[in-house]
């Protein structure tokens, strides 16, 4: 089995039935990439992690979240396939390491104090993803033309709106919309939300840090997701979009796109 790629740079695979492409940028603002992305085509396992920003140690913090899960991963799988609610349980504990493990990084080390992430993760299992993350990072499903965000932000912004507070429409103008309720090496312990969900021929699936949904609407998103060509093109469309949209924030996106 090859090795999955853990990498800032661009990342194509194609295996399994599905084709995946991912890409990360450091933007038009930030002076240095705290994303990370993670995608092992063999496994059908895809990570995105997103340093939290105006933290010390924000890129530590990513790549020790992807590489911690990753080796939750691998662990368990021992080079065999992983059930669905096999894959689901794997991902809630190492989405829990993740989080002690940056936390004993930032007591060991002080320049990385007060560090953090967020984290989606999503794997295949046959015809289901299996989901869990933690933060603002996003997960989204591309079916016939429509697109369903299949995570929830944990986020002051998600609460109010879940509370009928404010009006979903008026969520994208409002101040302080990355004001995270949840995030990685945050408190002592973190509660992961975990997902499943059917996959059907032609979906198209996302990963995404908040650098490109806090750029594009979902319309915008849903248009390039659905675009034609390459999906490693489709990657550097959505990512393009967010940098000509302002590119406040790193963008990092992963694409799974089903060949069947």
């Amino acid at each position: 089995m090859s090795e999955p790629e853990v990498r800032l740079s661009p990342v194509t695979a194609n295996t399994s039935g599905f084709e995946y492409a991912g890409l990360s940028h450091v933007g038009h603002v930030r002076r240095r990439n705290e994303d990370s992305i993670c995608i092992d085509a063999d496994n059908g396992w895809l990570l995105l992690a997103d340093g939290m920003g105006g933290y010390q140690g924000g890129d530590v913090a990513s790549a020790l979240s992807i590489r911690t899960v990753l080796e939750y991963l691998q662990r368990s799988a021992d080079g065999a396939h992983l059930e669905a609610n096999a894959l689901a349980d794997v991902l809630c504990e190492g989405l829990n390491a993740a989080n002690e493990a940056i936390r004993q990084a930032g007591a060991a080390n002080a320049d990385l104090s007060g560090m953090g992430a967020t984290m989606v993760a999503a794997c295949v299992a046959g015809e289901a993803l299996v989901c869990a993350h933690v933060g603002d990072s996003r997960l989204y499903r591309l079916r016939h033309g429509e697109l369903e965000q299949l995570t929830s932000d944990h986020t002051v912004l998600q609460a109010q709106v879940d509370a009928g507070l404010i009006a979903p429409r008026e969520a994208m103008q409002m101040p302080n919309r990355g004001l995270l309720t949840r995030g990685l090496g945050v408190a002592p312990t973190v509660v992961v939300d975990v997902g499943m969900h059917a996959l059907a021929d032609k979906d198209r699936i996302l990963l995404c840090s908040d650098g490109l949904t806090d750029m594009l609407d979902a319309r915008e998103i849903a248009r390039l997701l659905g675009a034609t060509g390459s999906v490693d093109a489709v990657a550097q469309g959505l990512v393009d979009a967010a940098l000509a949209h302002g590119g406040r924030d790193n963008v990092s996106v992963i694409i799974a796109r089903f060949a069947g």
